[in-house]
């Protein structure tokens, strides 16, 4: 799935038109559907905050906002950036990954395991 198809399902399933989302950001509603065709780039990071707290998400659903934008931009997130700065562990880890192609599923046998530390 892409950004635009993304947003678009986020956005129905908040039951909020486009317009309103416009009207949010100071934007035009031709603008938000682009985006929601692919045919501009996802939101500014600071539209995609405002949007998110119009829409109510909890915490999950504004980081995962903002990855699937920064993934449609081919950037990691900054909230992400921030945590690779303050742990060089982090990008050592994505750099074994990448050097011994660790597949999909190796990567949620890890996702698995590290959940379970997240609850000891």
């Amino acid at each position: 799935m892409n950004f635009g198809e993304y947003f678009r399902a986020l956005r129905k399933s908040k039951n909020v038109t486009q317009k309103e989302i416009a009207e949010e950001i100071g934007k035009t509603t031709m603008l938000v559907s682009g985006v929601e065709t692919n045919k501009n780039k996802p939101f500014a990071v600071s539209d995609l905050n405002k949007i998110a707290k119009f829409l109510g998400l909890n915490a999950q659903e504004h980081r995962d906002l903002l990855k699937e934008a920064a993934k449609a931009r081919g950037v990691f997130p900054s909230y992400m950036l921030r945590y690779f700065n303050d742990h060089d562990e982090a990008y050592q880890l994505l750099d074994i990954f990448v050097d011994k192609e660790i597949g999909s599923s190796s990567l949620k046998k890890i996702i698995r395991y590290v959940e379970e530390l997240k609850n000891v």
